[in-house]
């Protein structure tokens, strides 16, 4: 049904974790990919409501050949197809499309549409956030319950609801990266999953797989090793990473043209994720937003925020952002 080829990656790659996917018969027969990794195959998936690994590598085919983000697009069809479900969206608004749960090739004529913002694509195209704003005002109802978004980015197909996966339940809400699974918020800050740990591969410009399983001080020996620098992970984190975080936050709150943040309003996860597991074996389980509030005040402790979550001006002037201190003013 499906060929598999092992061990394929990028050139030099070291761990070509990667695998080749070919539909080999039915009728997405001849779709090519990667073989769906673990985002891929939940996002344009079972997030999706497609169970058939040919159904799976189909999609994965598509959002890999229209240069789309597997996460981002499968978060915002996703949307989509649950405001269909719910009657929000009509098959008129949708050009046509009928994208019910299970069906690959509706949630593909609709990823094109994206792609090429044709029609309702258009909207989807700006991604979840900005499409139920949009949506919002064109159907008159608040549809943000739905968006699985923080601040704007799709969250990762990575939950806090069991509490057995590896975000903590303020990461999202806390990350400077937002609902960037790859770069969350942990405590304490030196915790590798931590952004501030994640900030030092994304800075190497290289794949955080490649050390995986390797003692985490090892990093710090091949920076010696390449730059004939001294930096012990202690420095790292209280300084260079620190100056990092600060930046990005402080980047964050000033926003941009059309969306401002308030941190009052948006530091929090999406409202799904405060709902009840529907089904599975942590069926039931939830989190509790005052829960997440406490985390969340020890956490802007740990990096120096103050209460409403902007850096305060100690940490800024230690670090030698006074620029930064400055411009903040205005926020505090």
């Amino acid at each position: 049904r499906v060929w598999v080829k092992q061990y394929w990656g990028d050139f030099g790659c070291p761990t070509t974790c990667l695998k080749l996917a070919v539909v080999r018969s039915g009728k997405f027969k001849g779709a090519i990919t990667d073989n769906p990794d673990y985002e891929l195959q939940a996002y344009v998936g079972t997030n999706l409501g497609i169970f058939t690994p040919e159904g799976n590598v189909y999609m994965a085919s598509v959002i890999d050949d229209l240069g789309l983000c597997g996460i981002q697009t499968g978060n915002v069809l996703g949307f989509a197809a649950e405001l269909f479900q719910r009657g929000i969206l009509t098959k008129e608004d949708l050009g046509g499309i009928e994208p019910k749960w299970g069906d690959a090739e509706a949630f593909a004529t609709l990823a094109k549409k994206i792609a090429y913002r044709e029609g309702i694509g258009n909207i989807l195209a700006e991604g979840t956030y900005r499409a139920a704003l949009k949506i919002g005002e064109m159907k008159g109802v608040d549809v943000m319950p739905y968006a699985v978004q923080v601040k704007g980015v799709g969250v990762g197909a990575h939950g806090i609801r069991s509490e057995k996966d590896y975000p903590e339940i303020y990461s999202y809400a806390c990350s400077v990266q937002c609902g960037d699974h790859t770069s969350v918020a942990c405590m304490p800050l030196d915790d590798f999953r931590s952004e501030l740990m994640m900030a030092f591969h994304d800075s190497g410009v290289y794949c955080y797989f490649n050390v995986f399983g390797l003692p985490r001080t090892l990093v710090f020996d091949f920076y010696k090793a390449v730059t004939g620098i001294e930096l012990t992970k202690e420095d790292w984190v209280n300084t260079k990473a620190m100056k990092i975080i600060q930046l990005q936050r402080a980047m964050l709150l000033f926003g941009g043209p059309d969306l401002k943040w308030n941190p009052e309003i948006h530091d929090d996860n999406p409202p799904r994720f405060y709902e009840p597991l529907p089904s599975g074996p942590y069926k039931g389980k939830t989190v509790e937003k005052a829960r997440v509030d406490e985390e969340k005040r020890r956490y802007y402790e740990l990096v120096g925020w103050d209460e409403r979550g902007v850096p305060k001006s100690e940490i800024l002037r230690q670090l030698g952002l006074g620029d930064v201190d400055k411009a903040l003013e205005r926020l505090r």
